[in-house]
């Protein structure tokens, strides 16, 4: 694992060389050339890069979201309640349902204009919460 002070360094280096072809097409090319190019070994563990630090990288006026983290709140099988009450077919295959959502604790989430989802947040816990005030919760 790398310092903090050894990863921002090895970030200034980088940033230093200018353009860098991405080492693989598609999606994770920006992510895997990132790594590779601070002498992280290729994993698929969902944990932190070094020093309690996740990295993420995206290309240059990239549209898309990048995910934080993924935990599964509960109790168990939350997330298949959840895509039931509030899933929706996707474009490509209208016999599945999906469900993507950028939830705030300011105000809910809307699909198709009905209020859905926010968020709670307390020291110990983040808390999930539906228009009928139904939780579900995510430890830290």
């Amino acid at each position: 694992m790398f310092t903090l002070e050894q990863i921002l360094s090895k970030l200034q280096e980088i940033k230093e060389k200018g353009y860098v072809k991405t080492h693989r097409s598609g999606d994770t090319g920006i992510g895997k050339t990132l790594e590779d190019l601070l002498g992280i070994e290729e994993n698929n563990i969902p944990s932190s890069n070094g020093h309690l630090i996740e990295l993420k990288s995206s290309r240059k006026n990239a549209t898309t979201m990048l995910t934080l983290f993924t935990k599964s709140p509960l109790p168990r099988k939350a997330n298949t309640k959840l895509l039931q009450k509030y899933g929706y077919p996707p474009v490509d295959d209208p016999t599945k349902l999906e469900l993507h959502s950028t939830v705030h604790e300011s105000s809910f989430y809307t699909i198709k204009g009905i209020p859905t989802l926010k968020i709670e947040m307390h020291p110990d816990r983040i808390e999930l919460i539906d228009y009928q005030h139904e939780v579900w919760v995510v430890t830290l």
